[in-house]
């Protein structure tokens, strides 16, 4: 793994965490974010410091073991206290070079009314986001989260933390920061629409089309697509519905 340009991980790191912050994903001191800079050392936010006010300098480097190995103008800050469950997307899915986690209020208001996220009724978040998997309530902070999730890692890039908020990762910190974004939109939309009176899934036929054209928007077809089109995720035309009977 190349090692990444510590100063504009740092500058890209400190602009997502504000934008989260002004978009009222997080507030507070909620929230933590890192970026892999290479196979053994992480760029990461420290722990007790409001996100919207966060500087370069502030950051802190610590090895896959969580142990701060480096920290600019000495600034004694220790990092954020749910490292571990970064620890665990970067342990899980190798690959991966950025980690967000935030509390965007819409999607986790279905968590805590006991409801999935997973329908498919936008195409954007169909392709970006796949299967919502939401890891059961574990305690933040504690060694129950890295445990919770991580049969939620392995098969998506984004994960509901039971009453607790989202975890998105990807291959950069702004890739991460999207699928938050994306996630937040379509809770909202699906919000909305079951206040007006019900989300209508698009059909089974017409998510598999997008699967279809993937490659158009310079993306995979999610992971766990098949998750997409059972129940009533989609909707099923009149003929399939009888061949099933």
């Amino acid at each position: 793994m190349n090692r990444l340009d510590e100063d504009q991980a740092r500058k890209d790191l400190v602009a997502v965490a504000r934008l989260c912050y002004q978009r009222d994903y997080i507030c507070g001191t909620e929230g933590n974010f890192s970026i892999r800079l290479e196979d053994d050392l992480l760029l990461t936010t420290p722990r007790g410091i409001c996100k919207g006010s966060l500087e370069e300098s502030d950051l802190v480097v610590t090895n896959l073991n969580g142990e701060v190995v480096s920290q600019r103008a000495k600034n004694g800050k220790l990092p954020s206290t749910e490292l571990a469950m970064h620890l665990a997307v970067y342990r899980l899915r190798p690959e991966i070079r950025a980690v967000v986690h935030a509390h965007p209020t819409t999607a986790v208001a279905f968590t805590v009314a006991g409801k999935s996220l997973t329908k498919c009724i936008l195409p954007e978040s169909i392709l970006m986001l796949g299967e919502i998997p939401v890891a059961p309530y574990a305690t933040p902070s504690t060694e129950e989260v890295p445990e919770s999730i991580e049969a939620g890692v392995r098969s998506s890039n984004v994960v509901m933390l039971d009453h607790h908020g989202a975890l998105c990762y990807g291959d950069t910190i702004w890739n991460a920061f999207y699928l938050l974004e994306t996630l937040e939109h379509h809770a909202k939309t699906f919000f909305m629409a079951e206040m007006l009176g019900g989300a209508k899934p698009l059909q089974k036929h017409s998510v598999e089309k997008l699967f279809a054209i993937c490659s158009i928007y310079g993306i995979k077809v999610p992971a766990n697509a098949d998750e997409l089109l059972k129940g009533d995720r989609v909707s099923h035309d009149i003929t399939e519905s009888k061949s099933k009977k």
